[in-house]
């Protein structure tokens, strides 16, 4: 709405002719020439008023012209002259042509044209200056229209400057009155979405001048200090409107902008004032403190002074120790001598000269006191009028400022007010002066000195050289008794004409000026108290006015000003508190002792949950061997143990801390009064405090740093200290407010020392007030901080009270709007906001936002109000890495209707990469309830065209779109982006010297494109919110909705966003699968032999599992063949050291491979470095479970070992006893049971002992399940979908539910009630949705059913899911006995594919759930191991149980034989049957080994037949569609594994029939051989003892015994006879291997005596055949075999079964053999046979999947929407890609004619299964395909189930058997 600004070249005009009026000329002029005089004096005033800030009033310059702006011929004559003026429409110019006035002072520019300018300013003349009035004539843009009002101020009274206030505050306050009109006022913001222009005053500003202008205009001029910009131009406009139309009030023409601010401070509620002081001052413009105010409504009422010290609280709430105040003043004759003119032009406060309230002035200028405190360290009290002209209450408010500040007072006066003859003051200025002198208030502290004036220096205006040194020396006499620092002669400016002789002498004036201040400051004359004792000294004075400014006699005894600067009551305790705080070693804990708790806590639990990647919550084990592994595990959960210790105390602790003091004392504060200005105030100190404590800190860092960088030594502890206590000092106010809702939390559960009830009342009373307080501050824009801390943490829940009060009163039924900024650090966002929105966002170099911090405003414009929300920078050398910035970007991403991304100079790759990071988290996340647009920022622009930063936005769209599409999803479902969604900013901040000083200012222009960027956000919100006003309510009605929202955000973000975002770009994961999947590729060829470089013997690449089975099954061969004579720990340890040769052999080679397969430069070295540390963990996996399996081999050898020693140990027992006995003592039935008994007891203990040490433990499992899982996560984790989700933990949490996750504190998923589900894996919102609906619907009766139909019914739906596949998987470890990694693998691809889909698909889509899917996700892994764990927990169990049974079992048949021996009823035969027995169980062992290689070999020709899963697919295609078999076919379609397991038991049953029954017959041939031989042999050894035997022995008795030791034999010749015997037969293999099993099988026994060689042979020969003809060994063989032909079944099924994926258009299985990320099938079927139909008319489809039509068609994907096939599969199935194409047709066309045939065949049944589908079948088809009579139908459908059922029931079983 301005016009530009002109260019250099249009200065080169001529300079408009000068023109000098005599001051006497007015009484020889005419009335008309009067009038023109007046006209010409009137603009040549006004156009000093109006010059730039590069010019002072006493260096003149020509205005610069603007665009629209003609400039003046000259002028020969002043009537032409004034004829000029007089000429174009309504007889003056308007204001609203004068350009804005943006020349620095002191610049270059300003200085030449200041040199060319010959005319002197009519500044500083008296109006009896002997000059005369000097004017100078400028350009027509710049002349003002106040001829009226310096007519007025020239020959007028003062009747009309009270006459002009009054009408100044009726048009500005109206007929309310000031009180009114501020508590009339809101705390809505001034946020406007257009500049202040002459068609926006016409149309609504003025027509509400009645009501008060003020109001009307306060938007527009909060915006205008918002965007740091003065009121000049709307100054102008007010003028030009008044000037155009004559209705309008005439004082308009008067006001300036002094008058404006006044006017908005009056208007404003008090709270509000501070800030708008703050932002006015920041100007640079001068801050009205002191001035008068009409009472009464409408202008009317006394005039009273009033001053505004209260504005001044955050520039002086607290003392300045170094702080100089000047005040100026003056007396009735230095009026008109430019007292302001003169602060200006000396600088000794910087200060917008524009802006400075000189004469003409408005109505509120005389008199009044003006503050410029634009520089902190010198303040300038500037008093306009004179001493005398102003009343008491003036008088006392500005001695006040004076006692209180200490200030310099510069006097300013004339020779006049000096006696001609005495040189004494006269007496205004006497009185002056004594009341300066004489001024004093008594100090607050007791034995301080009083409180003076520092001093006094009296500056004579406008003197004459040659008469101010002739009575300087009786001057300087006449004013030594009044203290007067100096006198200073300032002569009149105007009489040099040179720029440059007056810029001297305004640098000899300040160097003169300056000495008498320097010396006061020595003297203690600086430093400001708080603004408390300001108050106090106001008080003070008032009660001592009449002694302060009456004509006494000043006193001449004068005390030395000394002492500090006292601070306020809260200042002194809060520092007491706070050194106390310090001089404890720990501030901060001292300070905020639940704060350092909870820190820790959070710290301890994102640690124990597994938050980062890298700490002890995932798994550091991931290399080394497995033992290694192991170790570290358990070392992890050690530590986590004592975490979960150290936790707990921290929360006994926590409950028992008690408050500290200063958190006490903030509590009280908070509660006060004045709560609001006290919290500030003290945020003033708390800072005042920090600063001399921070600063020295920093420095010695810097000197560290220093240090190293040159001479590269440094104290590391020294500086690890520093860093510490910088840490220490690292707090704020938010810090009090974190430590008082930790209070209050603590309070509301309890903790804490007990209190009466009384006293919690008044605790609950004090957090209200304190709640109050807060919600008072941020209702009214304060910042406040929402994640604070380190680790980073959410606001709670005393935050979300204060909000939920903010919005109770008005809440807004649009919602609210949330807006957010990211970018670079220090690239100036919280500046960006606080341009914008008018927030107060801290602003400084460095990190100045940590965490997120927000603004809460209410617009003035009708808008929704807006959560504003600034973000700590991202890419910044302190940052927490790129996984901190991903998360702070995907904060404000998720949780924004819009994003500013404020970026410096051009778009970056970088912010590229970051973006692309972020959509691919909010892919998987799915946090997101909107799209959020992202709109950039791009700062410091001085080229500001936009098609070339355009285009650069649209190659980052172009590319995000291609990122979002590989991620499976449009951009637009992700974010909104628009192509020229780009803004750019010129600098925020202009510069340049004056006067020796850098001054800064916000240029017009940033100011304008801020307003133009405001108007854009406000149209995208609307736009945004009318596209989605229609899709349901609104996503944020509320600020505690949206910090519940928000807070879940982060919660997923912080446990689950470092999984995703610790890549660097899209295409850095895709080449992170590609290498993945080329990792996968070299491991399958290593492990399974098609890339090593080993051979077999078939001359094929072997690989590690042939060359490793074929090692264990050599060692177990050799161990079968010799179990008893074979020492065991020496097979083990050469088997292991064996396997561990061929895995380093292995791993070698695979690491080879992957180097030759991943040398492509695309890889970078760090990701290869990263897939070659875990491409080892397979082979040691397989080298675990190889070795695994020989350790169950040497297990079982071992227990058959065990046995054979305990056989051992008591036939030793046994042995030892007769031997004792001479084999003739014998013990009784009892003695017999107790010699057993205690004999028993003691080997059962050593025994239990020896099996605690073989079974595993539960941390042991926990372990392996851990090392396990994490190793199948990181594969996983390269695949896309919801795979990407899932993250490596750590044994500790499945730790937490060992047992009764209660007990432990946490509940695991399955034992969580429904509301812990509700809160912890859903939403927020569901509830909200529920409970409203329920409150709708109240007073029906269908409320309460809908509303207990979502509690009791969906979430048990899921919970029964989850329990059943967990229970599945449990059941199916538990069957298998062994966790191998396949395994594990399969069961997350369950979880996460199965279980989580049909949660988003099937269970809640009806319900209007939003389901928090990381979390179910980790919560349903978690509870995945947990499963396993107790799965294999249950397996150790029960073996150790086999293993007692086993050896209770063994118990029975020793203690039969041991009493057998011992016992003295007992002969050859009871002996003979029990050896028979005995003999009979060991013979057993042998049966059920070979039945166990007869089931192996049974699986092996099953394997030949159907040896990989692809042929094993292929074979049921041909078996079912090939073949025609319609059953089979509806068997397949319906569930193709199901009918796979068919297949392959069918084969199986087959190769049983035709190979089991004649091995069997063998088996059973061979075993009852071996017991025929046993009976031969042992006649054989009967006869020969008997031949060898002498016969007068044969006649004994055999129950006496022998008569003599010589003639007896023992158990041990018969078994050396049967273990030597085979040597003296001839050998045949058949006869060998008997032999060898007869000898190798021999039981242990006691060597007892044997009274009758032929008696024992006989009878034990006679039970051996017994054993042979019974029926037992048949059935024990039969029964065997079934159970291990079972084994071998479910063994061989693991290695058929393959992958369990299915086509997501056919059903087609997945066919690829091995471990694969990318899904592949040979037969595809028709999509109608997957149920797939037409969503318009329901008839099936039939596109094939290979076929144009099904790549055109389009899909409903899994949130409802249709797409095409790529997009479908990239957002469902992103593993099917890239699909197979078949351009051609031909592989399609082969089976297309036998799926038709199956599909006319099947439909009837197919139609029944997938009802509502359409029967669409083509007439062409039926007649070509129909076999009448074997076509299925609906029955048939039933029967096909039942199959299914039982097949997956592990209940089916073969027609062939």
């Amino acid at each position: 709405g301005r016009p530009a600004m002109p260019r250099p070249e249009e200065h080169q005009q001529p300079l408009p002719t000068l023109v000098a009026v005599p001051a006497g000329m007015k009484c020889a002029m005419s009335p008309d020439a009067a009038a023109d005089r007046a006209l010409l004096a009137a603009t040549a005033v006004q156009m000093s008023a109006a010059e730039r800030p590069g010019t002072s009033s006493f260096a003149s310059s020509p205005q610069t012209l603007g665009a629209q702006s003609a400039p003046l011929s000259r002028s020969a004559t002043l009537k032409s002259f004034v004829q000029e003026l007089r000429s174009g429409s309504g007889g003056y110019p308007r204001r609203s042509s004068l350009p804005p006035r943006r020349q620095a002072l002191g610049s270059p520019a300003a200085a030449a044209r200041s040199e060319s300018a010959d005319a002197d300013d009519p500044f500083g003349a008296s109006p009896s200056s002997p000059a005369g009035v000097q004017m100078r004539c400028m350009s027509l843009s710049g002349l003002l229209p106040r001829s009226s009002r310096f007519l007025k101020w020239r020959n007028e009274g003062s009747s009309s400057e009270e006459r002009s206030l009054r009408e100044f505050f009726e048009v500005m306050v109206g007929p309310r009155g000031l009180d009114r009109c501020a508590e009339d006022s809101s705390f809505s913001s001034g946020l406007c979405l257009q500049e202040l222009s002459a068609e926006v005053l016409r149309s609504e500003i003025l027509p509400r001048v009645g009501g008060g202008l003020a109001r009307a205009l306060q938007p527009y001029l909060e915006d205008l200090l918002t965007r740091r910009q003065g009121f000049r131009g709307a100054v102008d406009l007010l003028a030009a409107a008044a000037d155009a139309d004559p209705s309008l009030p005439r004082v308009l023409t008067e006001i300036t902008s002094k008058d404006l601010f006044l006017a908005l401070l009056l208007a404003t509620v008090r709270q509000k004032r501070v800030r708008l002081a703050m932002a006015y001052s920041r100007l640079r413009a001068p801050l009205p403190l002191i001035f008068r105010v009409a009472a009464g409504p409408g202008g009317a009422g006394e005039l009273r002074t009033v001053a505004f010290f209260d504005v001044l609280h955050e520039l002086a709430c607290t003392p300045h120790m170094t702080r100089q105040v000047l005040t100026s003043l003056g007396t009735d004759r230095a009026l008109g001598c430019g007292k302001t003119s003169l602060l200006g032009v000396l600088a000794f406060s910087p200060a917008e000269e524009g802006e400075l309230d000189v004469r003409p002035a408005g109505p509120t200028h005389a008199p009044s006191c003006d503050l410029l405190c634009a520089e902190d360290a010198r303040w300038v009290l500037d008093m306009h009028g004179s001493w005398a002209g102003s009343d008491g209450a003036l008088q006392t408010a500005l001695l006040s400022f004076v006692l209180w500040s200490r200030s310099v007072c510069l006097v300013h006066c004339t020779l006049a007010d000096f006696h001609q003859t005495s040189n004494a003051p006269r007496k205004e200025l006497q009185s002056l002066l004594i009341a300066l002198s004489s001024a004093s208030v008594s100090a607050a502290e007791p034995g301080c000195p009083p409180l003076r004036p520092g001093g006094v220096a009296v500056l004579v205006r406008d003197a004459v050289e040659k008469d101010y040194v002739a009575r300087r020396a009786g001057i300087e006499a006449a004013l030594k008794p009044f203290g007067v620092l100096t006198t200073i002669a300032v002569e009149d400016f105007r009489t040099l004409r040179s720029a440059a002789r007056r810029a001297s002498a305004a640098e000899r004036l300040k160097a003169r000026i300056e000495e008498p201040l320097v010396k006061a400051l020595r003297d203690g004359a600086a430093g400001t108290p708080a603004l408390e004792e300001l108050h106090r000294v106001q008080r003070a004075v008032a009660e001592q006015v009449p002694s302060a400014v009456g004509v006494s006699a000043p006193s001449r005894e004068r005390e030395a000003v000394a002492g500090r600067p006292r601070r306020s009551a809260l200042g002194e305790e809060l520092t007491r508190l706070l050194d106390a705080a310090q001089r404890s070693g720990a501030v901060s804990s001292t300070l905020f002792p639940l704060s350092a708790i909870h820190r820790r806590t959070t710290a301890l639990r994102r640690l124990i949950g597994g938050a980062t990647r890298d700490s002890d919550g995932g798994s550091t084990a991931r290399g080394g061997g497995g033992a290694l592994m192991l170790d570290q595990l358990r070392q992890e959960a050690e530590e986590a143990r004592d975490r979960v210790e150290e936790m707990q105390r921290l929360d006994a602790h926590f409950n028992a801390a008690p408050c500290s003091e200063v958190m006490a004392f903030f509590r009280r504060v908070a509660a006060s009064k004045e709560q609001d200005s006290a919290v500030r105030e003290l945020s003033q100190y708390l800072e005042e405090w920090k600063e001399p404590k921070v600063l020295p800190l920093l420095e010695r860092q810097r000197e560290f740093l220093d240090r190293k960088e040159d001479h590269g030594d440094t104290n590391e502890a020294e500086m690890a200290r520093v860093a510490a206590e910088v840490a220490e000092l690292d707090f704020s106010m938010d810090s009090f407010w974190i430590e008082m809702e930790l209070l209050e939390r603590r309070a509301g559960r309890g903790g804490g020392s007990p209190t009466p009830a009384s006293r919690r009342s008044g605790e609950d009373a004090e957090f209200g007030r304190a709640k109050a307080c807060l919600e008072s501050m941020l209702s009214a824009g304060q910042p406040f901080q929402l994640l604070h801390s380190r680790p980073l943490q959410m606001a709670g829940g005393f935050l979300r009270g204060v909000l939920e009060s903010i919005g109770a009163p008005d809440t807004d039924p649009r919602g609210i709007y949330v807006v957010s900024v990211i970018g670079v650090q220090s690239s100036a966002k919280s500046t960006l906001l606080n341009f914008l929105f008018g927030c107060g966002f801290a602003v400084r170099a460095g990190r100045c936002t940590r965490g997120l911090y927000a603004s809460y405003l209410r617009p003035a414009n009708g808008s929704r109000p807006m959560l504003v929300l600034d973000s700590e920078g991202l890419l910044s050398l302190g940052s927490e890495g790129s996984v901190f910035d991903g998360q702070i970007a995907l904060m404000c991403m998720t949780c924004s209707h819009l994003v500013l991304v404020n970026h410096k100079g051009e778009l970056s790759r970088q912010l590229q990469d970051l973006l692309e990071v972020c959509l691919f988290a909010m892919r998987h996340l799915r946090l997101t309830r909107l799209q959020p647009r992202l709109a950039f920022v791009l700062r410091d622009q001085h080229d500001r065209s936009r098609i070339v930063h355009e285009d650069m936005l649209k190659q980052m769209r172009n590319h995000l779109e291609v990122a979002a599409r590989t991620l499976g999803s449009p951009l637009h479902e992700l974010i909104l982006l628009d192509s020229t969604a780009v803004f750019l900013l010129p600098s925020a901040v202009t510069s340049e010297l004056r006067q020796g000083q850098e001054v800064c200012w916000t240029s017009e222009l940033f100011a304008r494109e801020v307003l133009h960027l405001r108007s854009e956000v406000f149209r995208w919100l609307g736009e945004d919110a009318s596209k989605r006003s229609d899709r349901g309510p609104h996503e944020f009605s509320s600020l505690a909705t949206w910090l519940d929202y928000a807070a879940n955000v982060w919660e997923t973000l912080d446990q689950f966003g470092e999984q995703l975002l610790h890549y660097r770009t899209i295409h850095d994961i895709e080449l992170r699968r590609e290498l993945a999947d080329v990792a996968k590729t070299a491991v399958r060829d290593a492990l399974d032999g098609t890339g090593g470089k080993g051979e077999c013997e078939g001359g094929t690449a072997a690989g590690f599992h042939a060359r490793a089975r074929q090692m264990v099954d050599s060692f177990v061969a050799r161990m079968h063949a010799n179990p008893s004579k074979l020492d065991l720990e020496t097979t083990d340890l050469e088997l292991s050291r064996a396997l561990a040769c061929l895995r380093d052999e292995f791993v070698a080679q695979l690491e080879e491979i992957f180097q030759e397969r991943a040398s492509s430069p695309r890889f970078s070295a760090t990701a290869k470095e990263q897939a070659k540390q875990q491409i080892r963990t397979p082979i040691e996996w397989a080298f675990e479970n190889h070795l695994y399996t020989w350790k169950l081999h040497l297990k079982k050898a071992s227990d058959e070992r065990a046995m054979h020693e305990l056989w051992v140990h008591f036939t030793g027992v046994l042995n030892r006893h007769l031997a004792r006995s001479g084999h003739r003592s014998c013990l009784s039935e009892a003695e017999s049971h107790e010699l057993f008994e205690g004999e028993w007891r003691s080997y059962e203990a050593s025994y239990r002992a020896r099996l605690s040490t073989l079974i595993k433990e539960w941390q042991t499992l926990a372990h392996e399940v851990t090392l396990l899982f994490n190793h199948a996560v990181g594969k996983l984790q390269h695949e896309a979908g919801a795979l990407a989700l899932l993250k490596e933990v750590g044994p500790q949490q499945v730790a937490l539910h060992q047992g009764h996750g209660r007990s432990n504190g946490v509940a695991s998923l399955l034992e969580q009630t429904d509301e812990e589900w509700a809160e912890q894996y859903f939403y927020l919102g569901f509830w909200n949705t529920v409970k409203m609906k329920g409150l709708a619907l109240l007073q029906s009766a269908e409320s309460d059913g809908a509303s207990t139909s979502l509690r009791t019914n969906i979430i048990p739906r899921i919970r029964q899911a989850v329990q059943q596949g967990l229970q599945q998987l449990r059941s199916e470890i538990v069957s298998r006995a062994v966790l191998d990694e396949a395994t594990a693998a399969e069961s997350l691809r369950h979880i996460t594919c199965t279980i989580l889909h049909d949660m988003e698909t099937r269970l809640i889509t009806d319900a209007s759930v939003s389901l928090k899917r990381p979390q179910m996700l980790h919560a349903l892994h978690v509870a995945l191991r947990v499963s396993c764990v107790e799965a294999l927990v249950a397996v150790e169990e029960d073996k150790q149980r086999g293993a007692m049974q086993d050896l209770l079992a063994q118990k029975a048949l020793i203690e039969e034989h041991f009493l057998l021996i011992v016992q003295a009823n007992k002969g050859d035969v009871e002996r003979a049957t029990n050896f028979a027995t005995l003999y009979n169980r060991s013979l057993m062992h042998w049966l059920d080994h070979e039945v166990t290689q007869l089931a192996a070999d049974v699986r092996s020709q099953v394997l030949h037949e159907m040896p990989d899963p692809q042929k094993a697919s292929e074979r049921a295609f041909q078996q079912s569609f090939a073949a025609r078999s319609w059953p089979d076919v509806l068997e397949y379609v319906l569930d193709m594994n199901a009918y796979l397991e068919k297949c392959y038991l069918t084969v199986f049953h087959q190769r049983k029939r035709a190979y089991v029954g004649a091995a069997q017959s063998r088996v059973e041939k061979r075993v009852l051989g071996a017991y025929r031989l046993l009976v031969d042999v042992i006649g054989t050894w009967a006869r020969r003892e008997v031949e060898a035997t002498p016969r007068a022995t044969l006649g004994l008795d055999v129950a006496k015994g022998p008569s003599s030791a010589l003639c007896q034999k023992s158990i041990k010749d018969l078994k050396d006879f049967i273990a030597t015997h085979a040597e003296d037969v001839p050998r045949s293999a058949d006869s060998a291997e008997a032999h060898r099993q007869l000898a190798e099988r021999l039981p242990a026994t006691a060597d007892f005596q044997i009274t009758d060689p032929q008696l024992f042979a006989e009878t034990l020969q006679a039970r051996i055949s017994d054993f042979a003809d019974s029926p037992e060994i048949r059935a024990r063989l039969a029964n065997k075999l079934d159970k291990a032909l079972r084994e071998q079944s479910v063994q061989a099924w693991s290695l058929i079964r393959g992958c369990s994926e299915h086509c997501p258009l056919c059903g087609s299985k997945c066919d690829l053999v091995g471990e694969h990320a990318r899904h592949h099938c040979s037969h595809h079927l028709f999509p109608a046979f997957h149920g797939w139909m037409d969503r318009n008319t329901g008839l099936p489809s039939f596109n094939h999947c290979l076929g144009h039509e099904t790549r055109e068609g389009t899909y409903e994907c899994k949130d409802g929407t249709w797409r095409r096939l790529e997009e479908y599969l990239r957002s469902d199935h992103p593993s099917w890609l890239p699909f197979v194409r078949d351009d051609t047709g031909a592989s399609a066309e082969r089976d297309v004619q036998h799926l038709r045939a199956a599909w006319v065949n099947c439909r009837e049944a197919l139609l029944e299964y997938f009802s509502p589908m359409a029967d669409g079948c083509p007439e062409e088809w039926v007649e070509s395909f129909l076999e009448e009579g074997r076509a299925l139908t609906k029955a048939d459908l039933q029967v096909a189930k039942d199959t299914i059922r039982k097949l997956r029931n592990h209940t089916w079983a073969s027609s062939i058997d």
